[in-house]
This record gives C-alpha cells, structure tokens and sequence, in this order.
C-alpha cells in the first residue's frame, strides 16, 4: 500500500514538473513583434509631385504666352539632388530648382518635360505645359496679299473658278478658310491653311457665277495664338 502511493506521488511530482516546463492553461503564446524601424532603417522619401512656375495659363480659353527667355522654378515635393527639363540641366539643390532654356525658348508652343533623380537613385518624371512662346507684345498675323480684296467688284469668276484663292501672311498661322455666298451658305470649296498661306480650290458643282456675291471666310490664329478673323466680301463681275 505505501509502495503503490508513493508511486504515484512521484508520477503527479513528475506530471507537474513536465506542465511548468512546457506551460500549461489555456493562455496563447505571447505574440512575437519585430521592434519598430528607426528613422535610419527607412530609406529617403521619393518626389512624386513637382510644381512649376510660371504654370500653363489659359485665359477665356486661350492659352498665354511666356517670353523666350522665361526662368522656371520648379518645386518638388520632396528633395532630389539632379533635375533636367527637355534634356538640359536645372540648377539647385533639395526641394528647390530653376532652368531657363539656352540661348531661348523656340518660337511657338512648348513643353516642359522634367526628369529628377531621387535620394535613393531612383528617378521620376513630369510634364508642364504647353506654353505659347513670344516676346515682347506680338501682334495678331496680317495678311500681305491676296487674290481678293474686301469690297473688290467685278471679279472674273472663270479666273477664280480655275486657279482658286490664295492669302498669303506675314507668320506662319493656323486655322481654316471658307468660301460662302451672300447669305452665308458654305460652298464646300477645298479650303487649306499651311505655313503662310491660306487657298481655296473650286468645287465641281460649286463653281462662281457672274453678278453674285461672295463671302471669304479666314480664321487663323499664329503660333503665339494671337488671332486673325476677317470676312473678306467681294462680288463677281456681270456677263
């Protein structure tokens, strides 16, 4: 009888001895975290964003002009340590850069693409614009010859219905041109704007007649944006 509890005496002592060295209970085991990263274990923070002044501006849906010799800033949301628009290099440092074109901007509309090179080596990249580029106070394209003028009368049709209209300027436009009658019906004459020149070529069908009036319809806008609108009148000679 003594033999058989102290038998199992020793096999509760044994028993409670395994449970304190393996743990015993219903608790979870305490949850391992990895010990929060240091300012030094984060690595620099990239640009993302970058702002340009002066900005795109447009006004009652026109777009502004900037001279040619415009100096940009370029702001960026965090520091970068090397910038370059349309392949040139910008100077400064950190958050805060400037670039102007040498020896100018081009004539005409422009723009910026901006290339950065982050902290970590990794790059970005952005686009600004377009800008329309002019100095000075430019003046709208004029035009300095035509197969027409405003008011003209006895006009040979059969000379126009072969060779067509012409307008030359005195810039490079854009835009379109049309031929109209007295009451603003649209021919359908091929109208073309390209470079300095303006035309207008005959329609089968659509040819001018003696005695009539006509309408020459030119709106073209140069490549500071700068618009040319005019109505150019003139009536055909009778038979």
């Amino acid at each position: 009888m003594h033999r058989m509890l102290r038998t199992t005496i020793l096999i509760t002592f044994g028993m409670l001895i395994i449970c304190i060295a393996s743990g015993c209970g219903d608790n979870p085991p305490e949850e391992v975290t990895d010990p929060p990263q240091s300012a030094d274990d984060v690595g620099p923070a990239s640009a993302t964003t970058v702002e340009v002044d002066p900005p795109p501006r447009t006004s009652a849906g026109r777009v502004l002009y900037v001279p040619s010799n415009t100096e940009f800033t370029l702001t960026f949301n965090e520091g970068v340590i090397a910038v370059t628009v349309n392949d040139t290099r910008a100077s400064g440092s950190g958050l805060n850069w400037k670039w102007s074109a040498q020896p100018h901007l081009p004539y005409g509309s422009v723009t910026l693409k901006i290339m950065w090179t982050n902290r970590d080596g990794s790059g970005g990249f952005a686009t600004s614009g377009p800008y329309k580029v002019a100095d000075g106070d430019p003046e709208p394209p004029v035009i300095t010859s035509g197969t027409v003028s405003d008011g003209d009368a006895d006009v040979d049709p059969a000379l126009i219905n072969a060779g067509g209209l012409r307008f030359d300027f005195d810039e490079p436009v854009t835009g379109a041109i049309r031929l109209t009658d007295e009451a603003g019906a649209d021919l359908n004459w091929v109208g073309t704007v390209a470079g300095q020149t303006a035309t207008l070529t005959a329609v089968a069908g659509q040819e001018m007649v003696h005695a009539t009036t006509y309408k020459i319809e030119i709106d073209v806008r140069d490549g500071a944006d700068l618009p040319l609108q005019v109505t150019i009148t003139f009536v055909t000679k009778p038979k």
